[in-house]
């Protein structure tokens, strides 16, 4: 007996240990700080751009992450997913070459990731307000860098707060670039719950469709809780059949690994990392699933350009080429991406930004 004590007794040491290294580990590298722009040899680059920056919004402290291998190059603001889920993480692993061509603002919304304190009103964590966020900081971009019109680009959630923004707002754009279009959530949500099914039954997963049969699809008037209990496993099963944030990765570990070794959070930025998101998705679900957009908008007064992944689960592909289709815009464009699924942006991303520089252009 008091043997295998003791070998309890080290085993919990040890691990204790180990988590005590690791958690000293993750405060040491959670600078805080921008890494430089550089080039092929790590030298940092003349006239490059990259900052953590604070700027108010609608009253409310928010953070912007800057980068740029050109300073003067045109302004591109990024709109983040979720709501609540920033993507520096992600996309300085996956899509940094972007850099090249424009000054990359990636804004860290009202509640979430850096912008995140639990002081934030709850009443103003909603679509009107963070439309104006978003109105305001394009103007103080475009007076800052001494450009008439910015580029707008959103994914995701993103995709659903920029596509209105723009509509409202077009003066301030000179395109507006989609991925992961949001159109009508709620119809989405029953297209990737039956998808996942059939999935579960092509594949022979006897589990997966015991546990997706066992959950209850909500009404279009469920809480956000009742949608968060529903979302957690019926997502777990979309990234497994490859129609996820990307259509190779099959589980979220690789996510949370990219945002902990983030230098540009603190450590205490990465626990508000998850508090944000959830209180993000909250506050702001409710509006996301109930906004039918094509009731909402039929026009568009600046070109848009939608990316799409054919394996999009997340946000339907196919419910993305209708939204598109019956869309009126004095350009518009719809890529297909055939290996990808919500993250075109990040799985194909030569592609991705060949369309970008040439539509530009």
């Amino acid at each position: 007996m008091k043997k295998i004590l003791k070998i309890l007794l080290y085993t919990l040491s040890s691990l204790l240990t180990v988590a005590l290294l690791l958690l000293i580990y993750l405060w040491i590298i959670s600078r805080g700080k921008p890494d430089p722009v550089t080039d092929n040899n790590g030298k940092i680059i003349s006239g490059s751009i990259s900052s953590i920056e604070k700027v108010l919004l609608g009253g409310q402290e928010q953070y912007l992450i800057i980068r740029g291998a050109d300073s003067t190059k045109p302004v591109m603001l990024y709109l983040h997913g979720g709501p609540g889920s920033p993507e520096i993480a992600f996309l300085k692993e996956t899509n940094t070459s972007i850099e090249k061509d424009f000054v990359m603002v990636y804004w860290e919304q009202r509640g979430a990731g850096k912008s995140f304190n639990k002081n934030i009103p709850a009443e103003s964590m909603n679509l009107n307000q963070l439309i104006s966020d978003t109105k305001e900081l394009s103007e103080k971009l475009a007076k800052r860098f001494n450009q008439d019109k910015i580029y707008l680009m959103g994914h995701s959630w993103g995709s659903f707060l920029g596509i209105l923004t723009a509509n409202q707002y077009p003066e301030l754009y000179h395109a507006y670039f989609g991925i992961g279009q949001v159109c009508y959530q709620y119809k989405g949500e029953q297209i990737s719950f039956e998808w996942a099914k059939e999935q579960a039954k092509l594949n022979n997963e006897s589990d997966a469709l015991e546990a997706l049969n066992s959950i209850t699809f909500p009404d279009s008037i469920a809480s956000s809780t009742m949608w968060a209990e529903y979302l957690m496993p019926e997502r777990k099963y979309v990234m497994q059949f490859g129609g996820g944030v990307t259509h190779e990765l099959t589980g979220m570990w690789p996510v949370i690994k990219m945002v902990l070794s983030a230098k540009e959070y603190t450590f205490s930025d990465k626990i508000n990392f998850i508090k944000g998101s959830m209180f993000s998705l909250k506050h702001l679900w409710p509006e996301v699933i109930n906004h039918n957009l094509f009731n909402d908008i039929d026009s568009m007064q600046v070109p848009v350009y939608i990316f799409q992944g054919k394996y999009d689960y997340q946000t339907p592909y196919a419910l993305a080429k209708d939204f598109f289709d019956q869309l009126k815009a004095p350009e518009k464009e719809f890529f297909t991406f055939e290996n990808c699924a919500h993250s075109p942006n990040m799985e194909e991303v030569e592609k991705f930004n060949s369309h970008i520089i040439n539509k530009i252009k």
